[in-house]
């Protein structure tokens, strides 16, 4: 069968046989710097700055968490099972020493407190890979790979990273990003990439996911930038850069995770919950102690005007705890899939797994409660592409079910044309008639 990737918060929750709704393991991140060495593109920290967090401030961030675990609130409380710590900047390896000691505090304040949710946490975090040889980075993960989840961004073959990850001084990072993943997965066996995607770096999609096969990498998480707007032609160029991946794929007879080819993407989605946890699912602490719904609120991604708006505390005085702070959490609380969708989305035949970032719904209008809509064709692009992957591996195959299309076959030929959705249907009925 195709490998079928599960993350930590749902790997407890059946370890757990937790079915009660209210998750056993939260998701926590803590942005320990303000600075970065890349000068990414499409990054969406546009107030990038000098300083990182002291450690007073990061133990004070430990402490609340813990805190919170004694009190037994809503968020994390005696159901709780784990965490995740999710380390973010910048770039979170300027900091390894201190990510080391907020580890080291945090395992210790467990034992001392006797709480018991440090044998199931993991630090987690994402690295352009620059400072990965250095001293206080190999420390740390010599001493931690145990708990850590990392993750190496390479977007893809070197003309397409070194394109939008750039330096300061506008040289290309791939190759220090990809020794440092190299380093990672024989040493450790992190065999997991982050991809970002735009319209721009489409085309070279099967290149890069294909290289990244070809080097061990069994999870790659592919996602496209929420803010560009793609067209139909967008839509059009995915489906054909994905349907040759899914021809490498199935004749090699691979079942890496692909997340842009995710099985359970493309139905019709009767549910009003809202996908993006950046409503009250999880929280964020920004270097100076403040607390956010998410990083995407933070000073450092939209500034400090209208950050201030959505502050939710800080670790000094407590979450949640005046009038204004409990307004934003009623808001929050108030956001479903619906509330925030036009008619159009609600209506979708393929609407499961199209994703959005309330995050960027409030840098953009104001308020997360207004979708942003502008990843339209890009998912319905890689929607068609899953149909041909998982139809064609089973009929070849037969180590996964068929997959419907369901979107409307005029639909289909003016994203594909005539010809190619022809084949695509055609694909779709010999897959369910071999069943």
């Amino acid at each position: 069968m195709i490998y079928k990737r599960k993350d930590y918060s749902n790997y407890l929750n059946e370890l757990f046989q937790n079915n009660t709704g209210n998750s056993v393991c939260r998701n926590i991140t803590i942005q320990i710097t303000n600075q970065c060495n890349l000068r990414c593109s499409y990054c969406y920290e546009h107030n990038k700055s000098c300083g990182s967090m002291n450690i007073n401030t990061a133990k004070k961030i430990i402490d609340t968490i813990l805190d919170m675990y004694d009190a037994d609130t809503d968020f994390i409380g005696k159901h709780s099972k784990g965490l995740v710590l999710d380390f973010i900047g910048g770039e979170p390896l300027l900091e390894a020493k201190l990510i080391e000691n907020i580890c080291d505090y945090y395992f210790d304040e467990c034992l001392r407190r006797n709480i018991p949710l440090a044998p199931f946490t993991r630090f987690s975090f994402a690295t352009n890979g620059l400072l990965w040889f250095t001293e206080d980075a190999q420390h740390l993960f010599k001493k931690y790979h145990d708990f850590i989840s990392l993750t190496v961004s390479i977007d893809g073959i070197q003309e397409l990273h070194d394109k939008y990850r750039i330096d300061q001084y506008g040289k290309g990072s791939f190759e220090k990003a990809y020794i440092a993943y190299l380093d990672g997965r024989d040493k450790y066996g992190w065999n997991n990439s982050k991809m970002t995607f735009t319209p721009g770096s489409v085309h070279y999609m099967y290149d890069s996911i294909k290289m990244m096969i070809e080097n061990g990498c069994n999870d790659i998480l592919c996602n496209f930038a929420y803010e560009p707007k793609y067209t139909i032609q967008d839509a059009k160029n995915i489906y054909f850069e994905l349907k040759k991946v899914s021809d490498y794929m199935i004749q090699n007879k691979y079942n890496n995770y692909i997340s842009i080819l995710d099985e359970y993407i493309g139905n019709f989605d009767n549910t009003i919950d809202n996908y993006c946890g950046g409503t009250g699912k999880m929280i964020a602490f920004s270097s100076d102690g403040k607390a956010y719904p998410c990083i995407r609120y933070m000073p450092i991604s939209i500034g400090n005007e209208k950050s201030s708006k959505i502050c939710i505390g800080d670790c000094f005085n407590g979450i949640y705890k005046t009038n204004d702070q409990l307004k934003i959490k009623k808001e929050l609380d108030s956001i479903t899939r619906k509330s925030q969708s036009t008619k159009e989305c609600m209506e979708c035949p393929v609407s499961t797994g199209c994703g959005w970032c309330s995050g960027y719904n409030y840098e953009l209008y104001g308020t997360a409660n207004k979708r942003c809509t502008n990843i339209c064709y890009s998912h319905k692009g890689r929607v068609l592409a899953s149909c041909y992957y998982y139809n064609k591996r089973h009929i070849e195959l037969n180590d996964v079910n068929p997959k419907k299309i369901n979107l409307p076959y005029n639909e289909v030929v003016d994203i594909l044309g005539k010809e190619e959705a022809d084949y695509l249907f055609n694909l779709e009925k010999e897959a369910f008639n071999k069943q």
